[in-house]
């Protein structure tokens, strides 16, 4: 009997240790999200066809934004074959009622309202109220990936995963 109640004991103390120690669910913040996997499948050829298949009303790319995104890499026009890692940690969250922020190394970079501005039939610019390097062009959105291609500018394409 003594030895039943020693082991039901020893083993409701390991239990409740291995509870105490765990980590719980908790929320991840900003500063703590780290990119998942290198930029090599950054395919802006793809992204683009996917774009113009899945988005093609602005009421779709406005929803399908909302959430959060970490950078992966990004492409400038002078050199457009290299696909650059990110090198630093890009968070960005965009939030319904057209709000966003956007952390860099766990800082807030940029934050305000944003909204669709129409080029052509399926061709959409991100207009923030706040300057972002990150958030400047067309938005090409591709389920859980997102670019801001601005090579048409002389400028980055920056590649967003969804989180």
């Amino acid at each position: 009997m003594f030895r039943t109640v020693f082991y039901t004991t020893l083993a409701c103390l390991a239990v409740f240790t291995l509870i105490a120690i765990s980590p719980g669910c908790k929320k991840e913040k900003a500063d703590k999200v780290t990119p998942a996997g290198a930029g090599s499948d950054f395919d802006i050829s793809r992204i683009w066809d996917c774009h113009n298949n899945s988005n093609p009303f602005p009421s779709q790319i406005n929803k399908n934004l909302e959430g959060t995104w970490v950078w992966i890499s990004s492409s400038c026009y002078w050199n457009y074959s290299e696909v650059i890692a990110a090198d630093k940690q890009v968070v960005l969250i965009f939030k319904d009622a057209g709000n966003y922020q956007l952390f860099e190394n766990g800082t807030v970079e940029s934050e305000g309202t944003w909204k669709l501005s129409q080029i052509d039939n399926n061709t959409w610019d991100i207009v923030t109220s706040a300057k972002s390097k990150y958030l400047h062009g067309h938005i090409l959105l591709c389920n859980d990936e997102v670019v801001f291609y601005s090579s048409y500018l002389d400028g980055c394409d920056y590649y967003f995963r969804r989180n």
